[in-house]
């Protein structure tokens, strides 16, 4: 299904251009005439919601077409929003297009971080994070020079909650044994232990994102949401692209459970230990969650992209931090040379500190990727790496 959408667009007073959030002056700003702009951003307040509300919150929202498409206001190019994305630019002329009728379908944003990371500063973020990806193919490190970054607004839910759990578990104690031949040996000594713990947790965020996004989005945690959250205005989206939530609060708590679960767990064994044991593991965690409320807000992001092999990678760049985040592909042959490389250099040492002086040849198994080394004469050596179809060969004069 498709439709016809409304598009926001904000003017420049001064001369009819397009007002963007100028990401290092913290401002909005004309991108034609540098003319700062006046908009509200007062916005309604951020506030928690009970999550025993949220279904009710939920149905009171519009539904959205699986596609859906705007007629740009600014040269008329037809502009296609997909199920998910509630902004984005014209292919045409490049203009803001926000589709907010959308962005507030269902549970509309509370709030959001404007992006603090301006593109310029992502790109130097991910070229120093590709270049100390070890192992990396060439084509990965050649993607940072590309400046294939996009900025997003991505979906996000955060929770506040009151946390208790009753556990079980055993608490271990380290026990020293001699033996006849006077050898001391260490085991541990468990026993059956029981007891309660609590936590309060704040802004717990959970991405709600593409599948793609929420795969790397842990990695670039945390943002300053309670610090740093204004008021949702649609401006802010002005120039960058959105995405519309898809999973929803209740079923992205569960996903926030794991978090309240792990920190519970890690808890619970710190009291083992205060018990007096030396080491203590969990068993079960019998959790229970107190006064449990939600705020919906976006987050800026830098995504890009990469294809490598026949496989997608997704790398995200924190629009407040700068901290990043992906996947990563492995160079095969750059495993194998680095593996030759380390057998060469034992191979030379070995010959220079305690190998034999004569003629010897070392030849690996006769496969795909090869490795060779071998004695040329008296003082000379050579060491041969076949991989993807290349040789490369390498000399070296010993040590007189």
């Amino acid at each position: 299904m498709s439709g016809e959408i409304k598009t926001q667009k904000f003017v420049c007073p001064n001369c009819g251009g397009n007002l963007k959030w100028n990401i290092q002056k913290q401002e909005f700003e004309c991108e034609s005439c540098r003319t700062p702009g006046n908009v509200d951003l007062s916005g309604v307040p951020i506030e928690q919601h009970p999550i025993e509300d949220y279904d009710e919150a939920e149905k009171a929202g519009v539904s959205f077409p699986e596609e859906s498409f705007a007629v740009c206001q600014n040269c008329g190019a037809q502009v296609t929003f997909s199920g998910t994305q509630t902004s984005t630019v014209c292919p045409m002329c490049g203009s803001p297009q926000i589709d907010a009728a959308k962005q507030v379908a269902g549970v509309p944003p509370d709030g959001l971080i404007p992006f603090k990371v301006d593109k310029a500063d992502a790109q130097n973020a991910f070229k120093g994070w590709v270049k100390s990806r070890w192992f990396a193919p060439n084509a990965l490190k050649e993607s940072y020079q590309q400046g294939k970054l996009t900025g997003v607004y991505l979906p996000f839910w955060t929770y506040d909650t009151h946390s208790e759990a009753h556990y079980r578990g055993q608490g271990g104690n380290f026990v020293e044994e001699t033996d006849d031949e006077g050898r001391v040996e260490t085991h541990t000594e468990w026993f059956p232990v029981s007891g309660h713990v609590q936590e309060d947790f704040d802004d717990i965020a959970i991405c709600d994102s593409s599948p793609q996004a929420k795969a790397v989005a842990a990695g670039v945690l945390p943002y300053s949401t309670e610090a740093e959250s204004r008021p949702y205005v649609s401006a802010y989206l002005s120039g960058m692209d959105a995405e519309h939530y898809t999973d929803g609060a209740e079923v992205c708590f569960d996903r926030a459970e794991e978090i309240i679960r792990s920190e519970l767990t890690a808890r619970a064994e710190e009291d083992i230990r205060m018990k007096g044991y030396d080491t203590g593991t969990v068993d079960s965690l019998d959790m229970r969650h107190y006064d449990v409320e939600y705020k919906h807000l976006l987050l800026p992001a830098w995504l890009s992209a990469f294809a490598y092999k026949g496989k997608q990678y997704t790398y995200m760049i924190n629009g407040e931090t700068g901290k990043v985040s992906g996947e990563r592909p492995y160079s095969i042959p750059k495993i194998i040379a680095a593996i030759v490389a380390g057998l060469i250099l034992a191979f030379l040492l070995y010959r220079v500190f305690g190998g034999s002086s004569k003629n010897t040849s070392y030849v690996l198994p006769d496969n795909p990727t090869t490795a060779i080394v071998y004695q040329m004469d008296e003082s000379q050596y050579a060491a041969g790496v076949s991989g993807n179809g290349a040789i490369q060969t390498a000399y070296w004069e010993a040590a007189a």
